[in-house]
């Protein structure tokens, strides 16, 4: 058995995997925003690293005492090496090499990866990126994410995983990033950015999925709403165009928060990548499709092993 760890931008899942990829056992927490209103149990911000090693190495010792573990592996929403969060903006941790802290405690060899290729390997052996040579990952939630499949292995740099889509400039001198910077990708595509743009032009003071999507259900026909909805879907079409036109994908799997919204903001975002003109080689038969595993894709890719194949030379 091995056991996936997948560190979001608002939650914590721990999971136990057997060898075909199957979740046998899973426990999350969430990490709550204070804007966001929630029943879940929270980790608190202060705390976080203190909260997030006690409830993993309490897991993995858990599940040590009536099974063996061949694997652990976390999937971490940032740059990391395989041992360390190197940054994680969203998470405000830097330089934290908690694999070195699990493995003393648990005495069970630990290794991270960055979350959105933990997904895409997941989706490549798994889901729906299985069969293509070239595709896209994007993981849009509290972030975004993202991982290409170059004939059919993940694309990885050599020291860091790269492939940081969140955080290509599309509007100059923008909106403030977590990163630093302005006019990030992420800071104006984000899944939490669509939510609280949407909160603070309605006075909402509820930030989860389920309301959020229930008020624009029902107001659909406001036109604040509307603009609100068109804006943010070309501004991800932007992105996203960038990356075909760099890329060329035959796919593309969306992941995170984005699934939620799929209903209200799929259709619109292929047909204003498709219909307008952003991108330079005229497509008609890029797949959009959402991961097969949904918020199970980190959990799952992060207990494949640290050897799984990632094109990296």
């Amino acid at each position: 058995m091995k056991i996936g760890i997948d560190i979001g931008g608002s939650h914590i899942g721990i999971g136990l995997i057997d060898d075909k990829g199957i979740i046998i056992d899973k426990e999350e927490r969430y990490i709550i925003n204070s804007s966001e209103k929630s029943t879940q149990l929270e980790i608190k911000q202060e705390n976080l690293k203190q909260e997030l090693e006690e409830f993993i190495i309490n897991k993995i010792n858990q599940y040590k005492q009536t099974i063996k573990i061949e694997n652990v592996g976390i999937a971490v929403p940032g740059t990391v090496n395989k041992t360390t969060i190197i940054r994680a903006v969203n998470l405000d941790l830097e330089n934290y090499n908690i694999a070195q802290i699990l493995e003393e405690k648990t005495n069970v060899r630990v290794h991270l990866r960055n979350d959105a290729k933990c997904s895409a390997l997941a989706e490549l052996k798994y889901g729906n990126l299985k069969g293509y040579e070239n595709g896209m990952f994007l993981c849009i939630g509290t972030g975004i994410g993202g991982a290409i499949v170059y004939n059919g292995k993940v694309l990885e740099a050599k020291n860091v995983p790269g492939y940081e889509f969140s955080h290509m400039i599309i509007q100059k001198n923008g909106i403030q990033c977590n990163c630093g910077k302005r006019g990030c990708f992420e800071a104006y595509s984000s899944i939490k950015r669509f939510k609280e743009k949407i909160a603070k032009e309605f006075c909402l003071d509820n930030l989860n999925n389920n309301y959020i999507k229930e008020f624009i259900i029902n107001n659909l026909n406001d036109v604040r709403l509307r603009y609100i909805i068109s804006q943010y879907i070309e501004n991800l079409a932007i992105g996203i165009s960038n990356l075909i036109n760099i890329f060329e994908p035959e796919i593309i799997v969306f992941g995170g928060g984005f699934v939620d919204y799929s209903d209200i903001l799929l259709e619109p975002l292929k047909q204003q990548i498709l219909t307008t003109n952003l991108l330079f080689n005229k497509r008609d038969d890029i797949i959009l499709k959402l991961a097969k595993l949904g918020n199970d894709a980190g959990i799952i890719g992060a207990s494949l092993n640290d050897k799984t194949p990632i094109f990296n030379e």
